[in-house]
């Protein structure tokens, strides 16, 4: 696991900014992902004939898998891939919970969807969350060729932007807290990139399709 933190310096004045943002990635070994690409494609024609809600400011459009987002959880399909990222994103979660010394009392619900991106589009900068109820967010690359995802500082992202380049790879997973915002370079490449997006919630709310994860 890397753990990568926007941290800030002592403040020095009554007004002066304070931030301390995380973020940790690591590799997923077990997963067959050239199964689950297939998996995914199989879906799309499935999942496109929702109905299309907003594409959570990412520019994907309407007429894109994300903005169907709010009619699926890919975490209640029955796939052996899939169960098994659901496992690795708990081993990624606890992980990273234990390396902060977070204790969470609650039960930790998901909700999953997939992205498909053809050749010469990109993801726009977008947040997940800034409610009282903002915890973490993740992606997993399950088909990438040449592009990165970009995570920038919340507080320090207009002059001089702080930012941390994720370098996309087949089977990388990242959870970084929801209100981090972030994009991606263009895809440049005639194979389809395919991630797979996830918001980890404490509280149910009335949220529609969260499934349990711990």
């Amino acid at each position: 696991m890397n753990v990568i933190n926007f941290k800030s310096e002592p403040k020095q004045t009554p007004f002066a900014p304070e931030w301390n943002y995380y973020l940790a990635e690591d590799h997923i070994v077990n997963v067959d992902f050239n199964n689950l690409q297939k998996f995914l494609k199989n879906k799309e024609k499935e999942v496109l004939k929702l109905n299309s809600e907003s594409d959570g400011y990412t520019g994907l459009g309407p007429n894109s898998t994300t903005a169907k987002h709010e009619g699926y959880n890919i975490f209640k399909w029955k796939n052996s891939e899939i169960k098994k990222i659901k496992n690795d994103i708990i081993d990624l979660h606890n992980n990273f919970l234990n390396y902060l010394k977070i204790k969470i009392e609650k039960e930790v619900y998901i909700k999953g969807w997939f992205n498909v991106m053809k050749n010469n589009t990109s993801i726009a900068k977008h947040l997940h969350n800034v409610t009282p109820y903002c915890y973490l967010s993740g992606n997993i690359c399950v088909s990438c060729d040449d592009t990165s995802t970009i995570y920038i500082n919340p507080i320090n992202q207009i002059n001089d932007p702080v930012t941390y380049e994720s370098k996309n790879e087949t089977g990388k997973i990242i959870l970084f807290q929801s209100n981090i915002p972030h994009y991606t370079t263009v895809h440049k490449s005639e194979k389809e990139r395919i991630t797979i997006a996830f918001d980890i919630m404490l509280h149910k709310r009335n949220l529609k399709n969260l499934v349990k994860l711990i």
